[in-house]
């Protein structure tokens, strides 16, 4: 299935929703649209210097955490504790 443009642009707002909350303080992602589940690729800053870690983001999950806190609540555990090294903004 070829992902439409307002798949893609949803899944990016839950995707930057989440990362904001988690308060890295520097970033950038992508994410693939595969066929099954899609891959989210995170770059963030750590201690040692950039690091990419690729999470499975799955489209209806995306979708839902835009307006259900439960599942936002519980893909922003799930990538905070995948995440874990990245920096967090001060204060």
């Amino acid at each position: 299935m070829i992902p439409s443009a307002l798949d893609i642009r949803e899944s990016r707002a839950a995707i930057e929703r989440i990362l904001d909350e988690l308060g890295l303080r520097d970033f950038v992602f992508t994410i693939e649209p595969k066929e099954q589940v899609w891959e989210l690729h995170v770059e963030c800053s750590t201690e040692q210097g950039w690091q990419t870690v690729a999470l499975p983001a799955d489209l209806a999950e995306l979708r839902a955490s835009r307006h259900d806190g439960a599942v936002r609540e519980r893909l922003r555990e799930t990538w905070r504790r995948r995440l874990g090294e990245c920096t967090k903004r001060r204060g």
